[in-house]
């Protein structure tokens, strides 16, 4: 407890001092203070919780080398505080700064895991009575080990500035056994022939679908994420030497990508002159999920087996909005264009998370072995022919 004790102090003044000394060498009294106010948790100290913390992350005073999170981080802020706060109400397991332990650890994934199955009535009852929580939407069901680890990834992130700013010295979540689960997806892309078949199919009788299949197709030659291809305006689309590119600071990592239109954008442009921004207006995430999956359906992607944990699902039932920029990046990868200038348009910093992102299946490298192998038992094939024909 002593050398936590001695730890969490010297972290801590070399956080202040780092703090301070932009504005030159510290003051004794400013280190004083601030060790003081840690060793006897004063007033202000003790009045801040892990929920008062995780509110300052959600409104976005606390940011990360000085950039402003994301919206879709903020709201994975949002979800976990609501998942924190039912979980301590139906577990009964007080959270703060000193429970956050692996004992939290196993308990808080085993409620994720069956929200629905043990612990839906208790729920439902919690909501009712809590007057906070009446407008939450977030359905009641089994969260899986991915969405999961988004959860444990952002306690992690929490609990690592509780110590930075000295209102913990509880290290349990630096330990190897509070790791962050995931499993690996089967998510799916869609090939060029694929694609081709999507865009030219005849929507013009289904306006809201044949918007939305345009500005999916405008993604998968893009590459970039949802929030941020649906929102192109005008001043994103450049000219340079007579070409038009689009440049974006994308919106989640704020990487400056600048990407060239290929003919099918331009064509798209073309189609929707007359919108400033030369695209069609969007929709919410939730109803281009569903919009493109039926534009998907009426296209005929009905092909199975793109996903080995559920075989008997259709191309166009595994469609999302992501599917585009996915579709994207392992395209030309296939295409054998260079991992690290694809890297700079889709803003991987490693060639590492570059390749785990691409889709190509399981079935789709089977089938790539198939021909190969094929290819290579007819060179052989010939060889030997060849070879008799010299004999004889």
């Amino acid at each position: 407890m002593l050398n936590d004790l001695l730890d969490g102090l010297a972290r801590l003044t070399r956080t202040t001092y780092n703090s301070q000394i932009i504005n030159g060498i510290p003051r004794p009294e400013i280190l004083r203070k601030t060790l003081s106010n840690f060793i006897n948790k004063n007033e202000k100290t003790e009045n801040i919780t892990l929920y008062t913390l995780i509110d300052r992350f959600i409104s976005g005073e606390i940011k990360h080398r000085g950039n402003s999170k994301s919206i879709s981080t903020l709201r994975v802020y949002i979800g976990c505080k609501h998942h924190l706060v039912e979980f301590e109400a139906i577990k009964k397991y007080k959270i703060d700064f000193e429970t956050i332990t692996l004992e939290f650890y196993y308990k808080f994934i085993e409620y994720l895991e069956n929200r629905k199955t043990k612990y839906k009535a208790a729920i439902d009852l919690f909501r009712k009575n809590n007057q906070k929580l009446k407008r939450i939407k977030t359905p009641i069901i089994d969260l899986d080990i991915n969405t999961i680890g988004k959860y444990i990834s952002k306690i992690k992130v929490f609990m690592g500035e509780a110590v930075e700013l000295g209102y913990t010295n509880n290290m349990s979540c630096r330990s190897k056994k509070f790791a962050v689960p995931k499993a690996s997806t089967d998510a799916i892309y869609l090939n060029e022939k694929e694609l081709e078949k999507l865009y030219k199919c005849d929507l013009s009788n289904y306006k809201r679908l044949e918007r939305v299949r345009d500005l999916f197709i405008f993604g998968c030659y893009v590459g970039l994420r949802f929030q941020d291809y649906s929102a192109i305006k005008e001043e994103n689309i450049i000219e340079v030497e007579g070409d038009k590119f689009i440049k974006v600071l994308t919106k989640k990592t704020k990487e400056l990508v600048i990407i060239p239109c290929s003919p099918v954008v331009l064509d798209i442009f073309k189609k929707y002159g007359e919108n400033t921004n030369k695209l069609p207006a969007s929709v919410s995430n939730q109803n281009f999920n569903e919009y493109i999956k039926e534009a998907c359906k009426k296209a005929g992607l009905l092909d199975k087996g793109h996903l080995l944990d559920e075989p008997e699902k259709e191309t166009w039932e595994c469609v999302s909005s992501h599917t585009a920029r996915r579709s994207f990046a392992t395209n030309y990868y296939l295409e054998g264009f260079p991992t690290i200038d694809l890297m700079k348009i889709t803003g991987h910093r490693t060639e590492k998370a570059f390749l785990t992102y691409i889709r190509i299946s399981k079935l789709d490298t089977a089938k790539r072995l198939n021909q190969h192998m094929k290819k290579k038992w007819e060179e052989k094939r010939i060889k030997a022919n060849n070879a008799s024909l010299s004999v004889a």
